[in-house]
């Protein structure tokens, strides 16, 4: 397989999409980082409150005339599912058959939190989420950090809500090809350069090994949590805006700091494959 030249590409697409020079510059930069599987619907419902609270927090900075503040939240990976990322493309399990194994995250209030924060819309109800298609949902954790590095934390969300619709309204696998292309497209990324990444081993280990190290920080039950300015400022499945509002009052003084620094490119190619214990249960 012929190599594509991912540095050039980038540094192409960093010169098309430079900003206008005019434009103001915030004074800081606010660094949330939310780690969670996108694929667990309370992390799903959990990005929509760190969302309003960032909405609110600037709109009370604006009317305070505080300083312009950049807030950027950046995706971390983690509760990667124990086996999955060993498993073929193509293998699947059904929601009943996941659900049933030891150590399932009770999902009993998802419809009415997610009905809280208008998810109804999108297509979330009872039945649709219990006909979801789980898998290995390694490539989309891949293409979420590419979508992250090339276009930034923004298109990176706008990507996960392309992975989370199909997955939560329409029961798509996370690996579904087709479905990797239409959020690649989504975070304004070509399908094309997102095939060929994929097809390379590039940042699988790194996305493994950013999950291990938020799992060997937080317990299962802290997940999802945000981390403000390289702190961990709000934890756990049940968090709101209110929570998240008052944690980033609590930095007025940003310093820019991550507690996970994105994962670096460049030795990947030379990895073996994962070697990740099956959970009970799961089989090829």
């Amino acid at each position: 397989m012929s190599e594509f030249d991912y540095d050039a590409f980038t540094q192409q697409l960093k010169v098309k999409l430079a900003e206008d020079k005019n434009t103001p510059k915030p004074s800081r930069t606010l660094h949330l980082e939310f780690c969670g599987d996108p694929f667990d619907p309370l992390t799903a419902i959990n990005i929509r409150h760190v969302r309003a609270a960032v909405r609110a927090y600037a709109a009370e900075r604006a009317a305070s005339n505080e300083p312009l503040l950049k807030v950027e939240t950046h995706r971390v990976s983690s509760f990667l599912i124990p086996g999955y990322c060993s498993m073929p493309d193509d293998w699947t399990e059904t929601h009943a058959s996941y659900i049933a194994r030891p150590g399932s995250r009770d999902e009993a209030d998802v419809i009415e939190r997610a009905h809280k924060v208008g998810l109804l819309r999108e297509g979330w109800t009872k039945e649709a989420l219990s006909k979801r298609i789980h898998g290995n949902s390694t490539k989309a954790h891949r293409l979420i950090a590419f979508v992250g590095a090339l276009r930034g934390a923004a298109a990176a969300e706008k990507c996960v809500d392309a992975l989370q619709t199909a997955h939560f309204a329409e029961g798509r696998a996370p690996s579904d090809p087709a479905l990797l292309d239409a959020a690649a497209v989504a975070g304004g990324t070509s399908k094309f350069v997102v095939r060929r990444f994929l097809q390379t081993r590039e940042l699988e280990k790194e996305v493994a090994q950013m999950a291990d190290a938020v799992d060997r920080s937080l317990a299962r039950d802290k997940l999802p949590a945000l981390v403000v300015d390289g702190e961990l400022a709000v934890e756990g499945p049940h968090f709101d805006r209110d929570a998240v509002l008052a944690a980033l009052r609590a930095c007025p003084e940003p310093t820019g700091a991550r507690a996970f620094p994105p994962p670096k490119r460049g030795e990947s190619r030379r990895h073996e494959p994962l070697d990740v214990p099956v959970p009970p249960g799961v089989t090829h």
